[in-house]
Formats: C-alpha cells, structure tokens, sequence
C-alpha cells in the first residue's frame, strides 16, 4: 500500500448563498487514505450597470467642473493683482517725477528779445494742444555733471493731457524759442480721465492764477481709471529769482 496523496475535487451542484449572492463550490481530498471536504465560494464577476455609470460619469464631470471654475478664479485673480501692481507702481513713479518737478520750482521767466519775462508759472485750459488743463514751470536741479553738456541746470516742463495720457515734456535748451527745438515727451501715466491745476494765492485756493505773480502753492488734481481721483498738494517756498 503506498502512502501518497490524490486530490479530486467535485464540485458540486451549484447553489446561491442569499447573504453573499456567491456560489458554493465542495472539493473532496483525499490524503492518506482519508477523504476531507472543503468548501469554498466563487465570485460572480459583474459589471457596472447603466444607472452606476451615469452616476459615476456625473459625479466626475461635477468635480471636474468645480475644479476647472476655481482654477480659473485663481488665474483671473492672479492677473488683477499683477495689473494693479503695475498700475500702482507707474503711479509712484509718476508721483515721484511730479514732486521732483514741483519741489524744485524756480521763479524764472521766458527770455525773449525784451529780457526774461516777469511770469514763470502758466496754466490754462487747452493749452499745449492739451485735452484739459496744462502746466508750464522751470524748476532746477537738472544734473549736468561737471557742467560738459552745453546746457543750464534749470529745465522747462510742461505737463498736459494728450490721448487720456498724462505726458510731461521738457525743453532740452531752458529757451527752445531761441534754438528752433521741439520739446521731448514722456508719458507718465496712461488711461486719465481729466487733468486739473490750482494755485494758492492769498490765503485760498484758485482755479486759475489772478496774477504774474509766483505762487504759493499748487495742486494738481486728475482722474485715473481704475483708482480713481488722485490730488497733490505743493505749498511752494519764497521764489528764487533764477535770471539765468
């Protein structure tokens, strides 16, 4: 008699387990001359139904819908915040050319074939073929190192508002009449919607200058889209005579 081993399993007559909805499976081995049956289960392999899908492809298409939406609203977010950066930084640049120009202002006329003029500061609507209110001043503290351009220190400059843009130009002689030169431009800030000056004079505020005289103090005033009104205030020192 030899001692080995033979494995037979029957399955037998299928039935349904009502917990597990599986089959049931018996296997007969036989070891050592004695017969041990096991049982074990099979799984039915199902798919999706129609209903499980749809529900499934909707609930992706809602996650991806919100997903997208909120990754939109953080690039257009994004792109505000670097255009206002950029807007305000043209802004403090502005400002910075502008307080230059007006803490620096002299009381120094035009020279024509008379002399130098009496007036130093002009001011008034439409002029310098401006869309508002103009500004003409001469201010100092034009570098020229070690005096080798052929110029003076002092500069005449004018601002205006030409295509909603708020330009300063400035002569490169102090007396361009004399040269036959045109003035250069520079275009501070873009998108303005109005441009206005006044003068203090008298212990009050002014619209226009109601004499030559130099006066105390200017305001320039002017509307920026996307800000709003923005209003500075120069109370200007004793004039300085530059006859230059």
């Amino acid at each position: 008699k030899k001692n080995y081993s033979v494995n037979s399993c029957i399955l037998s007559a299928l039935r349904t387990d009502r917990l597990y909805h599986r089959p049931i499976g018996r296997c007969f081995t036989r070891i050592f001359g004695k017969t041990v049956m096991t049982q074990y289960r099979y799984r039915l392999q199902q798919g999706f139904t129609l209903l499980e899908m749809i529900l499934a492809i909707a609930i992706f298409a809602s996650i991806s819908l919100g997903s997208w939406q909120m990754f939109q609203s953080i690039i257009n977010a994004r792109e505000i915040v670097v255009f206002k950066n950029k807007q305000l930084i043209k802004l403090e640049q502005a400002l910075l050319t502008i307080d230059q120009d007006l803490k620096q202002i002299v009381d120094r006329g035009t020279r024509g074939e008379n002399g130098v003029t009496r007036r130093s500061v002009f001011s008034a609507a439409e002029m310098l073929e401006s869309e508002d209110e103009a500004l003409a001043i001469v201010r100092a503290g034009w570098h020229n190192p070690k005096h080798y351009l052929p110029r003076s220190t002092l500069q005449r400059v004018f601002y205006r508002l030409k295509d909603k843009k708020l330009e300063r130009q400035y002569d490169y002689m102090l007396d361009p009449e004399m040269k036959d030169s045109e003035p250069a431009t520079q275009v501070l800030l873009e998108n303005v919607n109005s441009l206005k000056f006044r003068f203090y004079e008298n212990g009050e505020w002014q619209e226009e200058m109601a004499t030559e005289a130099f006066p105390q103090g200017i305001e320039i005033k002017f509307d920026l889209e996307g800000i709003g009104k923005i209003r500075r205030c120069y109370m200007l020192t004793a004039p300085w005579n530059a006859d230059l």
